[in-house]
C-alpha cells in the first residue's frame, strides 16, 4: 500500500520499470548502484538505500524516512 492505494511495481532487467498505484500505471527507469536504487519517472530521480530481508524490501530516503513492501516473484500484474 502507498498513500492508501495498492502499489505494484515491476523492475525489468533492461532498466525500465512500471508502477501501478490503484488503476494508474506509470513508466520510468531504475538503476542500482551498490545498496542504492534510483527511480526516474516524470520528475527528478528519487534515490533510496535498499535493504532486503527474506520477502520484504525497505526503501530509505536521504532524510531517513522509509517505506516497506512485500516482494512478489515474477510479474503478477503483467506490467
Amino acid at each position: 500500500m502507498d498513500d492508501g492505494k495498492p502499489l505494484v511495481e515491476h523492475y525489468a532487467a533492461d532498466g525500465t520499470t512500471k508502477s501501478m498505484s490503484g488503476n494508474e500505471i506509470s513508466r520510468g527507469t531504475w538503476a542500482l548502484v551498490g545498496e542504492t536504487v534510483c527511480f526516474k519517472y516524470d520528475s527528478d530521480p528519487e534515490c533510496y538505500r535498499i535493504e532486503v530481508i527474506e520477502n520484504t524490501v525497505t526503501f530509505t530516503d536521504a532524510k531517513g524516512g522509509g517505506m516497506r513492501y512485500d516482494i512478489l516473484k515474477g510479474n503478477p500484474k503483467n506490467l
